[in-house]
């Protein structure tokens, strides 16, 4: 007589495209720090329920939550910040090794942000990036991210791609593969910042929905966290 499958430990794998800190204003981020907490808290939250509610999943082994990081500075690192005040893994996904990289932080204090991140790092991943095709070692780590999350989270103005391995190009990439994307929206003019769910395939546009319906995160995580095809 088979025995019944043994439950899974259940592991949600979030992973950050953003602006660079060039990019952000002081206000910004003043504005985005709750915001960003708030992405992490709640998420946490609604992935503990549908452990507690799925029989799919181990309600006895803790859940794990994981973020998958460039590190890069500002967005990068505000996410690593708010994922580890909430109990996140924090695993940093570089293009290149961390000597090479550091000379990609030029603003003032930057290269020290970003000493300070990779050390607080749970586990740092090197990609075989090449200098001398830069662009394309950040397309890598974008595709490492995307391969990596369930869910992916983008701080973004919303305009359109300047280059390849850029925010708005990921979040193309991320939709293109079904991985669903919370888009926290920053407006540097007004200091708004909002958010909204994206969801999409290669085949189709990217289907917009509201982040504030009752149980929408626990649905988003139940979604990500369902077999693929």
């Amino acid at each position: 007589m088979l025995k019944p499958a043994t439950p899974k430990p259940i592991v949600l794998n979030i992973g950050i495209t953003g602006h660079r800190a060039g990019a952000l204003t002081a206000p910004v981020i003043r504005s985005l720090d709750p915001v960003v907490d708030k992405v992490f808290r709640k998420l946490r939250s609604a992935t503990l329920k549908v452990q507690k509610a799925e029989d799919a999943f181990c309600s006895v082994t803790p859940a794990e939550l994981r973020l998958h990081t460039g590190l890069a500075s500002g967005a990068d690192q505000i996410a690593a910040r708010w994922a580890r005040s909430r109990g996140y893994s924090v695993t940093a996904v570089l293009p290149f090794e961390p000597d090479e990289y550091r000379k990609d932080f030029e603003l003032d204090g930057e290269a020290a942000d970003f000493d300070r991140a990779l050390d607080a790092a749970d586990e740092i991943v090197v990609l075989p990036g090449d200098r001398s095709d830069a662009e394309g070692a950040y397309v890598l780590v974008g595709k490492r991210l995307i391969a990596a999350a369930d869910i992916m989270i983008a701080i973004w103005d919303g305009k359109e791609a300047r280059g390849p391995g850029g925010t708005a190009h990921v979040v193309e990439l991320a939709l293109q593969s079904a991985v669903p994307v919370i888009h926290i929206h920053i407006r540097a003019a007004s200091r708004r910042v909002r958010m909204r769910a994206l969801a999409g395939r290669a085949d189709r546009k990217p289907k917009r929905s509201s982040l504030r319906w009752p149980g929408r995160y626990r649905r988003l995580v139940r979604e990500a966290l369902k077999p693929k095809d």
